[in-house]
């Protein structure tokens, strides 16, 4: 059982280390703690801390939410280590607050075309590619679920 709880700008620290870890340096971009920090800041940006169900702090959601539109943008997950099945419950527990508190229709995501993992859950979870990109060399699908 996992649960999600708004961040405070001290788990930041945190955020920038579970980002670092070796199962996630591949997968995630290394944005660095200042950019934690000016994207706390910003309006439309949400930062949400998973919890597991001794109330240890696991990992953390960035989420945007994009004005005049009933659009999430699901920028990031990052899970303090391989946790079997906590990002799977992690995202489905986002999914219903983002419902509740921002009222939308459809998240949206991008994955590295590389990372398995995360494409099996998110494809398992209902998510469905509509575009692909190059970055920096590296494919980038883009995916997406209307709630």
């Amino acid at each position: 059982m996992i649960s999600l709880r708004p961040s405070s700008k001290n788990e930041l620290v945190v955020f920038d280390q579970i980002d670092r870890q070796g199962h996630a340096n591949n997968f995630i971009t290394q944005i660095g703690l200042k950019a934690h920090q000016d994207f706390f800041d910003e309006p439309n940006i949400t930062y949400l801390s998973i919890e597991n169900d001794k109330g240890e702090l696991v990992g953390y959601f960035v989420l945007v939410v994009e004005s005049c539109s009933r659009n999430l943008e699901f920028r990031r997950i990052s899970i303090e280590r391989t946790k079997r099945g906590v990002g799977q419950a992690a995202i489905k527990e986002m999914e219903q607050f983002s419902k509740k508190k921002f009222d939308v229709k459809r998240i949206w995501l991008d994955v590295y075309e590389d990372n398995q993992i995360g494409r099996h859950i998110y494809e398992k979870l209902g998510y469905k590619q509509f575009k692909e990109n190059m970055k920096d060399g590296r494919k980038i699908l883009f995916y997406e679920k209307t709630l």
